[in-house]
């Protein structure tokens, strides 16, 4: 009976511990107050109480299998950004940086618009609408590098992101586009009527100057 009545307190606390645990985790699952991002698969989540902006599956793209991201070259950053913000006012992502790129690189057109309550992709169409440019470290995938977003209403918000290899399902998405190197300029050539009074000056300079011939 003794043995029994054991058995029974042991279940009892361990089912109470169990209880306790899940309802902890659901808890933390559910807390917007964290400041840490949360990892997601691949990308990075972020989400504060006091940013007016939510991020979704943040990370980097890297290269393809086996090859490289040089030092000097570029690579993008892909999100899905929603303005929180509750004065109805958009806000306006305006360019990233690392710790392993050069400065900060502005978005083109002046930033990317987030009105309020819609999810912003940083893919589009055309390619990437985000690009760390002037990497100081190659890149060959895996690696976690910090990068920083700056916000025109929110501020800066930064993370830690993964690269991620260009493969499997992340094949879809666009690499940095490549500079086009500007062309060299170029003298404009004399125009045909500029070519004929040069050639006719210098045959006149040449008729003063000639010694005539004496007749024998």
């Amino acid at each position: 009976m003794i043995r029994n009545s054991r058995r029974v307190t042991a279940l009892a606390i361990a089912g109470a511990i169990t209880l306790a645990s899940a309802v902890t985790g659901c808890g933390a699952g559910t807390n917007p107050e964290t400041a840490r991002p949360t990892q997601l698969t691949e990308g990075v989540n972020v989400s504060r109480a006091d940013l007016d902006v939510q991020i979704r599956n943040m990370f980097v793209l890297g290269p393809s299998e086996g090859k490289t991201l040089p030092a000097g070259g570029s690579a993008p950053v892909y999100a899905t950004l929603i303005s929180s913000a509750t004065d109805g006012r958009p806000d306006k992502l305006v360019a990233v940086s690392s710790n392993m790129s050069g400065t900060p690189t502005p978005l083109p057109g002046g930033g990317l618009a987030l009105p309020p309550g819609q999810a912003v992709s940083l893919n589009s169409p055309t390619g990437p609408r985000a690009v760390l440019a002037g990497l100081t470290t190659a890149l060959r995938g895996g690696e976690n590098i910090e990068v920083a977003l700056q916000f025109e209403r929110a501020g800066v918000v930064k993370a830690t992101l993964p690269v991620v290899p260009q493969s499997g399902d992340f094949q879809t998405y666009g690499p940095a586009p490549t500079p086009v190197a500007s062309p060299t300029a170029t003298s404009p050539s004399a125009s045909p009527k500029a070519t004929a009074s040069a050639a006719s000056k210098k045959r006149k300079k040449v008729a003063k100057t000639a010694v005539p011939t004496p007749t024998p």
